[in-house]
């Protein structure tokens, strides 16, 4: 059962000339934003203008950067069906950001980075926390992080669903993993250029998922054997941060994880200005734990106001997921590998991944033809192959093929608009970055930059 749906889009945002948007553009619209009924936003860190919101009947609309300020970042409130989720978005987008992006002479693309500029270290959102990246991200990798991160861009979708099937959605959406990643690629080209993978972001998230980053980014190393072992593997990793005061402190101790912070009771913590200060750990430690994960598929538990320190811990610690239901007013499935889209094919995406976990177990029982490590051992071979990648003996094209053939005749046809295109790319083995890729190499950067840019 699916009860509401969240959209969250990252945007390459440009000037009209291509190259990547820079403080004073994003600022600006921000401003002009704030005029029309919007509330701004600004860090508790660093007191910058970081973004809009507003609220609406289904909660806050969000528009402000992601981890670059040229990576622009829509957060839609929930809806109750995934109709509304489609119309909301294109009305959302032709009422609100077209005519803004036209005052602004900025364009926004359907794309999955940056595909002209490259060096984006100083365009790094001006959000405190984002510095605390330089702690977690191994030094043989830091440079390429700074440059290139700023740029990536996804679409995100968050389902809300019932308790009970949250652990073999995780499981089976990481199961498809190898599929997902490569039949949504749409980042080959960078600095206009062909990249030898089809998804930078695979390639981002591939090389920074280790030592501190190990378990909480990208790919994990094993499913999921109840969803206390996911809360208490996210408590095993080295703490991000914690906040006090509505401001960020990372551990002086780098390697402190939440299960240390627990049995010490306290630790000592650092400003993003260098003060060092010893704090006690308190509920809200355990919770952000849990949301500073970045798995391709992540969780996000809304616990009940009236849950304590200790019933928590010792909840998550017994193993007892039917405990831990207890304790939790809802659960959202977060789906995190799919590159912003061209053309609208985000809903695609998005229907796609609705009809997947609402036939759940016809899917699940399909992904048992390989095991995990199969998905492992393929994945980073299938951002080189693509859709003609074997995995079980099928193509990831013949495989997303078979997945449409499990779901039911009614909903192929009530969605049939949303599923032909991917239908076409299963079936001749096409990525959008196989599409990017022969439109750049036949007709040159300026038609490639005009097809990836949305127009409507």
């Amino acid at each position: 059962m699916i009860y509401k749906i969240g959209i969250e889009l990252e945007i390459p945002l440009v000037k009209s000339n291509y190259l990547a948007a820079d403080f004073i553009d994003i600022e600006s619209l921000f401003l002009s934003l704030s005029k029309q009924g919007w509330k701004k936003k600004f860090d508790p860190n660093t007191c910058a203008l970081i973004g809009v919101q507003r609220e609406t009947t289904n909660g806050a609309e969000v528009l402000d950067s992601d981890f670059g300020i040229c990576t622009f970042e829509v957060a839609l409130a929930p809806v109750n069906s995934v109709e509304e989720a489609i119309q909301y978005w294109k009305s959302f987008k032709s009422s609100t950001l077209l005519p803004s992006m036209k005052t602004h002479e900025l364009k926004m693309l359907g794309y999955g980075n940056q595909p002209v500029s490259s060096q984006l270290k100083h365009l790094i959102s001006k959000k405190g926390h984002y510095s605390i990246y330089n702690n977690m991200i191994s030094e043989d990798v830091r440079e390429w992080f700074l440059q290139n991160f700023p740029g990536l861009s996804s679409v995100q979708f968050n389902f809300e669903i019932s308790k009970e099937k949250v652990l073999k959605s995780l499981n089976t959406c990481f199961k498809l993993s190898t599929f997902i990643w490569a039949a949504s690629a749409n980042d080959p080209i960078a600095n206009a250029k062909i990249l030898p993978y089809k998804s930078q972001r695979f390639h981002g998230y591939s090389i920074l998922a280790k030592d501190k980053m190990f378990d909480r980014l990208g790919l994990p190393p094993k499913p999921f054997t109840s969803l206390c072992e996911y809360i208490d593997r996210t408590w095993n990793v080295p703490i991000f941060e914690i906040i006090r005061d509505g401001c960020s402190l990372y551990p002086k101790n780098s390697l402190l994880t939440t299960n240390q912070f627990i049995r010490e009771k306290k630790a000592e913590f650092v400003s993003l200005q260098g003060k060092v200060s010893v704090q006690e750990i308190q509920l809200e430690d355990l919770q952000s734990a849990i949301y500073f994960s970045w798995l391709d598929f992540r969780l996000k538990f809304n616990f009940l106001r009236e849950v304590s320190f200790d019933e928590l811990i010792v909840t998550v610690h017994s193993k007892n997921d039917q405990k831990l239901f207890n304790l939790v007013e809802y659960i959202i499935l977060e789906v995190r590998p799919i590159s912003m889209q061209s053309n609208e094919e985000e809903i695609d995406w998005l229907v796609l991944m609705y009809l997947i976990l609402k036939n759940l177990e016809k899917i699940t029982k399909y992904t048992s033809a390989w095991t995990y490590q199969d998905m492992q051992q393929t994945i980073v071979d299938a951002q080189y192959n693509g859709l003609n990648q074997y995995l079980s003996e099928k193509t990831l094209g013949k495989i997303g093929l078979d997945l449409l053939g499990l779901i039911p005749v009614e909903d192929l046809e009530k969605y049939e608009q949303h599923l032909f295109r991917l239908h076409s790319r299963f079936k001749e083995n096409r990525s959008p970055s196989d599409d990017v890729i022969k439109m750049f190499n036949e007709q040159g950067v300026d038609a490639m930059l005009n097809y990836l840019t949305i127009y409507q």
